[in-house]
């Protein structure tokens, strides 16, 4: 019976092992995680395509042999051709091969119009409308047949007012990447563009209109003159003969309506949101951050869903038309005589305080680690006083200046570097709170440190075999905490496993929890077009001067530590690195869609190496900043 017994068994066995054998024998598995089937690429000459393989198989992707990392990731930088686009995957390993095809559509580049006949398009109407008042420039821009003459007109209000051709453009993303500055060809220039400009007077246009464009030829002499100068090599004289030198283009702005000096406007508006952002332009970069819900403003245009603000006699802003409301018409433009300010110290901070009549817009300047400003747009000086808490013994001085009639600066000198700033509304009086250097500023002992792993519930980046962002940032997160602890700092984490956290709460954490540092953890991914073989590494991320200095001690170690490249240290405008109170910066730790970077994620030992580069950098910002007491 045993006998009989252990044939069955050596049998089962053996089924188990051939069985082994032939799942092993398998033909190899492709799996592209980025970019998805069917999306569309924001490159026209290149770009990176990563996924995993079988390990040990090898992989073609159109033709070029990809390096395949141990545990079967793989990342190329590999050429495309606008339009509709296919990547061929060819996996081989021992036993068998595989094919996979990947679609993707790259842009079409534009092209210049020919020259035998009149083309015409309006570049304008990306917006659908502008409301425009006197003092404003209204710059349009149409793309037409080279070599023409162009002209716009606004019916009711202005006629042929003369276009200009400009030097002829590069292709977004052709050319620079692929042929190098200054080596891109003639023909990939596009000509055509025409651009034309009116100043806004007092005459007012009763109601809306269309902007109206117009192109008509010079003339075949002019023509062919224009093309010796410009394109000599490409003349077509036959393809001119059939230009009509009679004709003549006009077409309309579509939904692109403009209203010129309307009775909607000048009117005051409020702020309805709690920390609302002042634009230089629509969708432009940030005037002033954290304007509180209550202070009101001279609204004078608007674009599309964009109000523009009239801050003082130089200075526009803009705001999001969702969060103002109108006031009452004729309601009067804010004004305040500010007649006397006062600071008061306690020991974590110092309180500057501004008894205003309404609530203005204001802006708030570093000038460098010891001197800040604060900008009070419609606030004229009556200032006869500045009162000094005596106690205090890091303000040094404290000016003013009316650098426009109104638009107030007030200005604080410190003997050493403040640690973060808060400014908000107490009734019509602005408390500008001025957060000083924490005590025992060369130890971490007893430091609130912010730790926030990045991303969740969205995955962030995904390496190649899978590795979601979300998930590396926690790892290294955690191990930071450890790091910190050890040297007795108070580490708090915004989340401490996979649960969704939204972006805008995580400040939100720091600012309960009375941080003295928030470290944001991320690691890194690139746009489409640019060469991960070249631009990888470690890198930091700072938005206020006074976390520059921490965002350098940081990557110094990073770099100094990690043998990664340097990526670099950056200026980001990143919303967990906005909040004012307290320094913060945002690590990118690592590429994670490269394979031997994501490798390296997965490993407690480098985890331990980020997390130990990082407890470093802050050691020795702490410490410089200990030089200043």
């Amino acid at each position: 019976m045993r006998m009989v017994w252990a044939r069955i068994n050596d049998k089962f066995v053996l089924i188990l092992l051939f069985l082994a054998a032939a799942v092993n024998a398998a033909a190899p598995d492709i799996q592209v995680v980025y970019p998805k089937r069917f999306d569309p690429i924001g490159a026209a000459d290149s770009t990176f395509i990563l996924g995993s393989v079988t390990p040990g198989s090898s992989l073609t992707i159109n033709g070029e042999r990809v390096e395949v990392h141990p545990d079967g990731g793989f990342i190329a930088f590999l050429p495309l051709t606008p339009g509709n686009f296919l990547f061929k995957l060819l996996a081989v390993n021992d036993a068998d091969s595989a094919r996979l095809n990947w679609p993707v559509v790259a842009p079409l580049p534009r092209r210049s119009f020919a020259y035998d006949s009149l083309r015409l398009v309006d570049l304008t109407g990306i917006s659908q409308s502008a409301l425009l008042a006197a003092g404003d420039r209204l710059v349009v821009e149409c793309q037409g047949t080279p070599g023409c003459a162009a002209y716009f007109s606004i019916p009711g209000y202005a006629d042929s007012i003369p276009m200009a051709e400009l030097l002829p453009r590069l292709q977004p993303y052709w050319g620079e990447t692929v042929f190098g500055v200054g080596a891109v060809p003639e023909s990939l220039k596009i000509r055509g563009y025409y651009q034309g400009f009116l100043n806004i007077g007092d005459k007012r246009l009763q109601d809306s209109s269309r902007i109206y464009y117009h192109l008509q030829p010079p003339g075949i002499q002019n023509i062919i003159d224009y093309l010796k100068v410009t394109r000599a090599d490409l003349i077509d004289y036959d393809c001119l003969k059939l230009l009509r030198f009679d004709e003549y283009k006009t077409i309309d702005s579509s939904d692109f309506h403009v209203w010129i000096n309307s009775e909607i406007y000048p009117r005051m508006v409020e702020f309805v949101d709690s920390v609302q952002i002042m634009r230089v332009g629509p969708r432009k970069g940030y005037l002033s951050i954290f304007q509180p819900e209550g202070v009101t403003a001279l609204a004078v245009g608007a674009q599309d869903d964009w109000i523009k603000l009239s801050l003082s006699q130089t200075q526009v802003g803009w705001v999001k038309r969702e969060s103002v409301k109108f006031m009452s018409s004729g309601y009067p433009p804010n004004i305040s005589y500010l007649k006397a300010v006062r600071t008061m110290s306690s020991p974590d901070h110092l309180t500057v305080e501004l008894p205003l009549e309404r609530k203005h817009p204001f802006r708030v300047e570093e000038e460098d680690a010891q001197t800040i400003s604060i900008f009070l747009y419609g606030v004229i000086s009556d200032t006869d006083w500045i009162r000094y808490d005596f106690n205090d013994k890091d303000l040094s001085l404290v000016t003013w200046k009316q650098v426009e009639p109104e638009l107030y600066q007030l200005k604080l000198h410190f003997g050493r570097p403040f640690w973060g700033y808060d400014a908000f509304y107490e009734g019509s009086t602005l408390r500008w709170r001025i957060e000083k250097m924490p005590e025992n500023i060369k130890s971490l002992k007893e430091k609130i440190v912010i730790i926030d792993p990045g991303h969740s519930p969205d995955p962030g980046a995904i390496g190649p075999t899978g590795l979601t962002e979300a998930e590396a940032n926690l790892n290294i997160a955690l191990a930071l905490r450890k790091e910190l602890a050890k040297k007795g700092a108070v580490a708090v984490m915004t989340r401490d496993d996979m649960s969704p956290l939204p972006l805008y709460d995580r400040p939100e954490i720091a600012r309960t929890n009375d941080a003295d540092l928030f470290i944001s953890i991320h690691n890194n991914a690139l746009p489409d077009g640019v060469n991960p073989f070249e631009n990888n590494g470690v890198s930091t991320y700072y938005y206020h001067p006074h976390s520059i200095a921490l965002a350098r001690a940081i990557q110094e170690e990073l770099v100094k530590r990690l043998d990664l490249p340097d990526h670099g240290l950056y200026h980001g405008n990143l919303a967990v690195n906005r909040p004012t109170q307290y320094p913060s910066v945002l690590v990118e730790c690592a590429f994670i869609i490269l394979p031997d970077q994501e490798a390296l994620l997965k490993t407690k030992r480098f985890q331990k190496k980020v997390a130990m580069a990082v407890r470093k950098g802050v050691e020795q910002f702490l410490k410089e900043s200990g030089r200043y007491r």
